[in-house]
């Protein structure tokens, strides 16, 4: 095999080996992009839930200036402001634990390319 066989057989490896890195990079800069979306929805649902928190503690300081403050907790959770607010903290939390979910689900999608990457470029 001659000088130039052995160069042009080394271009075409390195080649491949370009074009594989370039996939995973491809494919790693789509999985951080997608983190960083899911973690911006995250910041702003939990900026929801801590409003609806205030929300809750604002009209018992209200009910309780007033001297309106019910007895029990049961009477107080009927509060329609009150069970509203908590009805709906309810929803958010459950997309909170939904979008926590994907989250995981990505950087798992990560590690496996990680792995792949490895074998690959080996």
């Amino acid at each position: 095999m001659s000088l130039w066989e052995k160069a042009i057989l080394n271009i075409e490896k390195g080649s491949r080996k370009a074009a594989a890195s370039a996939a995973v990079f491809s494919e790693r800069v789509k999985a951080e992009l997608a983190i960083i979306r899911l973690k911006i929805k995250i910041n702003d649902l939990q900026t929801v839930i801590n409003r609806l928190h205030q929300r809750i503690g604002v009209r018992i300081t209200e009910l309780a200036k007033k001297d309106l403050l019910p007895k029990t907790t049961d009477l107080l959770l009927k509060d329609d402001e009150i069970a509203e607010a908590l009805k709906e903290l309810a929803q958010r939390k459950e997309e909170l634990n939904m979008l926590l979910s994907d989250l995981r689900d990505v950087k798992l999608d990560i590690r496996a390319v990680q792995k792949d990457t490895e074998d690959t470029l080996s």
